[in-house]
């Protein structure tokens, strides 16, 4: 179990409000943090431009794994700050993990559509 102070540096880690940590890597991905109880959701976010409707599923593949990587990088990072704060190690298990794609335009003129692809990545810490 995390103590009180231990709890107040993860969400100093996930703060992206302000200061340093409001500065993103890609201007492209967003990644947002919450924490409730002893589970912490991770949300990824970006914006796709789709091709067309035939090869989709391969897109989204590309996406998904893209999205993987990022996550993985993330946590590590996250894991690396928290031990430099607070002088020991975080155990991060995953829970559990999904995507979604959400069409933003689309034109019966052209066949490229706009779209957010999401992925929710939810971890048990102790």
């Amino acid at each position: 179990m995390l103590s009180s102070e231990e709890i107040n540096i993860l969400g100093n880690i996930i703060n992206t409000s302000f200061g340093k940590s409001s500065t993103s890597v890609s201007p492209t991905v967003s990644i947002k943090t919450s924490l409730s109880g002893d589970t912490m959701l991770v949300q990824y976010t970006t914006v796709v431009y789709l091709a067309s409707e035939r090869n989709l599923r391969e897109q989204l593949g590309r996406f998904e794994d893209e999205s993987v990587k990022i996550i993985n990088e993330y946590i590590k990072n996250y894991k690396k700050d928290f031990k430099d704060m607070s002088g020991r190690t975080l155990k991060i298990k995953m829970l559990d993990t999904n995507d979604s794609v959400e069409l933003i335009t689309t034109s019966p003129y052209t066949p490229r559509k706009t779209a957010y692809y999401r992925r929710y990545t939810t971890y048990s810490y102790a």
